[in-house]
């Protein structure tokens, strides 16, 4: 074998070395960003989830409302509105066993009835007076047109990032529907 031969296949041994450190190099540098971009993918499809689950359970409550009668949404005492806030959180109308997502609470449940203004196609929400044109049916009001249920200050998520809390984030969720009952 001549001299310039064996430099070369030497070379190449060298090179093959020196290729291998460089993508052991190159992998300690993706992996953690490859790690942070999957966490990532995850926490966004958790908050998604965690909204969808808490807009679903609105809609079932809001229906709940809509179709039943005589309800007087000024009185938050209201068997039909405690039934209904149960049923958002629970799952079931006694108010019994875990809540549908953690830290959902009763109290944080909000409904308001609305009116369609007579004179106009404009919404307003109906107000509580002794008024006739109110939504209090036990002062001679009449019923809602529509009933909102949202969640009165948001629902906080945490976004967690190991050993410390990125950011929360307050989810805002609200159904509207229109009252069919009688």
């Amino acid at each position: 074998m001549q001299k310039s031969e064996v430099r070369s296949q030497e070379s190449g041994v060298r090179r093959s070395r020196g290729a291998g450190g460089q993508a052991a190099a190159e992998l300690a540098f993706v992996i953690p960003l490859m790690m942070i971009i999957l966490f990532g993918a995850f926490q966004v499809a958790r908050v998604f989830y965690l909204y969808h689950t808490l807009q679903k359970a609105l809609r079932g409550g809001a229906g709940l409302l809509t179709r039943a009668s005589n309800i007087n949404y000024c009185s938050p005492d209201d068997a039909a509105l405690t039934d209904a806030r149960n049923f958002i959180v629970f799952g079931n109308l006694q108010g019994s066993g875990d809540p549908l997502v953690r830290g959902l609470t009763p109290e944080m449940i909000q409904v308001l009835p609305e009116r369609t203004d007579a004179e106009s196609t404009v919404v307003t929400e109906c107000l509580c007076t002794e008024e006739a044109d109110s939504c209090d049916i036990a002062a001679g009001g009449r019923s809602a047109d529509f009933v909102v249920v949202n969640l009165r200050e948001g629902f906080p998520v945490e976004v967690p990032f190991p050993y410390l809390n990125l950011a929360t984030i307050t989810l805002r969720v609200s159904v509207r529907m229109p009252v069919t009952g009688g």
